[in-house]
């Protein structure tokens, strides 16, 4: 499969790396301005229950959240929703949702044409759908409650930082093979303070083989 050439910015701490250090909005602020935003009411009554479940149970985040609706609020509706359907799939689905808000941000904020926006979002949200299914259906982590209000728990985050090393390698083309570039990625989350045990990495990647990622790499792009 052929890709847009993105020139995307990779973050070597994973999707946890990203961090804000301003006092976040109220969740109640951000759900007020998703129903100031002009796109559908169709949209808006979709999102704001399952934005509102994710933000109370921390898959979304009011300091990623404000800033990216209003970004969008920017745009022509019809870009606005494509994005927000993304979003709505991820959160519905019970995924962490902030680094797919923030990538919309950096991929704008580096000019890149609206389709470029829209392939980033989607490679990542397609991997983030095949890392959970791969990691159920192969034993690396249990099904969870994969609901937009459920207890997140390191499963969710394991998902996560899977799905966004595999996109990152994706998406960029290092040198590396897949396999080591993620393996690299978890090994770095034991050296800094993350939502992960850094005593739970290590079972996880010897269950992380190259054969599981291939799976998700294969699934996520059907081939």
């Amino acid at each position: 499969m052929r890709f847009l050439a993105l020139a995307v910015l990779v973050w070597a701490m994973g999707a946890m790396g990203q961090v804000t250090l301003s006092t976040p909005p109220a969740p109640a602020d951000v759900l007020v301005f998703l129903q100031t935003m002009e796109i559908s009411p169709q949209m808006k009554a979709a999102l704001g229950p399952v934005l509102s479940a994710g933000l109370a149970a921390r898959r979304a985040s009011s300091q990623f959240a404000l800033p990216f609706l209003r970004q969008l609020a920017a745009l022509p509706a019809s870009q606005a929703e494509e994005a927000l359907k993304v979003v709505y799939q991820a959160l519905d689905r019970g995924f962490i949702v902030d680094p797919l808000m923030t990538d919309v941000l950096k991929v704008l904020q580096m000019g890149q044409p609206w389709e470029a926006v829209m392939t980033n979002l989607r490679v990542r949200y397609n991997l983030l759908v095949a890392s959970q299914q791969v990691l159920v259906q192969n034993g690396v982590i249990g099904i969870g409650p994969q609901a937009p209000g459920g207890e997140l728990l390191p499963q969710d985050w394991f998902v996560l930082e899977t799905a966004w090393a595999v996109a990152d390698w994706v998406l960029g083309q290092p040198r590396e093979p897949l396999d080591a570039y993620v393996r690299g990625r978890f090994v770095n989350l034991k050296m800094v303070p993350s939502r992960l045990d850094a005593q739970m990495i290590e079972p996880f990647l010897a269950m992380l083989t190259p054969e599981v990622l291939q799976q998700i790499a294969s699934r996520a792009f059907g081939q």
